[in-house]
């Protein structure tokens, strides 16, 4: 194709990808207390405040967004993949379908992990730095902000596999490779462990960095299993 023809597809699947979005913020903005109280609910019986008239609005309409883009999301990822399909081979064409699924399915339990383990031990270091005598009052703004952040970084940083796999399939790397690099890989794990975890206690950025070690032994095996 030439290079405007495939300018102008990118257009049309940018204007889709975008279209999905803006459906699924308008739908979770329609469902957006129910969304708010499972986002709080890690908090336990912590007391949220707003500082200002419109932060609570405001605050809606970013959760509103992150939830939207979550439900959009099989959309965006299939509409990127298939702007690659002319470029690939018959034989590489057929795992479109299973990179989407996969994506999706690795980034809700990445946000999964994020919101039954990162939330609440990240939160009960934090609010455990109080004295007995000061009670927590947190801006919901902040709070919803942090939480939002926290899931979709880990929903991200879960579609590890997805990439080592991508990789090996174009022929960059192979089981042999992550076999040489572990060492680094694990080093890197908890590097970023620590820096994508915002509460900063030691425990969160274990769990994160052992999370992303076992994400990359799962790669390493199926690289090897599909005799990459």
């Amino acid at each position: 194709m030439p290079v405007f023809e495939h300018l102008e597809e990118l257009r049309w699947r940018l204007i889709k990808a975008l279209a999905a979005v803006a459906a699924g913020w308008a739908l979770a903005f329609a469902f957006h207390q129910p969304i708010l109280d499972w986002l709080i609910r890690p908090a336990g019986s912590t007391h949220f405040v707003f500082t200002a008239p419109a932060e609570m609005f405001v605050a809606t309409l970013k959760v509103s967004f992150f939830a939207g883009l979550y439900v959009a999301l099989p959309v965006v990822i299939y509409q990127l993949v298939a702007f690659v399909n002319p470029g690939l081979m018959p034989d590489e064409r057929r795992w479109i379908v299973p990179i989407t699924f996969g994506a999706f399915l690795l980034f809700t339990l990445g946000a999964a992990f994020s919101y039954f383990a990162l939330l609440p031990a990240g939160l009960k270091f934090l609010i455990g730095f109080a004295p007995a005598d000061i009670a927590p009052m947190l801006s919901v703004g902040t709070y919803l902000s942090f939480a939002a952040a926290l899931l979709f970084a880990a929903g991200f940083v879960f579609q590890l596999p997805l990439v080592l796999l991508a990789l090996a399939l174009v022929g960059l790397i192979t089981s042999g490779t992550l076999t040489r690099l572990r060492r680094v890989a694990w080093v890197l794990a908890l590097a970023l462990g620590a820096i994508l975890t915002p509460s900063g206690d030691i425990f969160s950025q274990l769990m994160l960095a052992g999370a992303l070690v076992v994400l990359y032994e799962l790669s390493h095996l199926l690289i090897r299993a599909i005799g990459q």
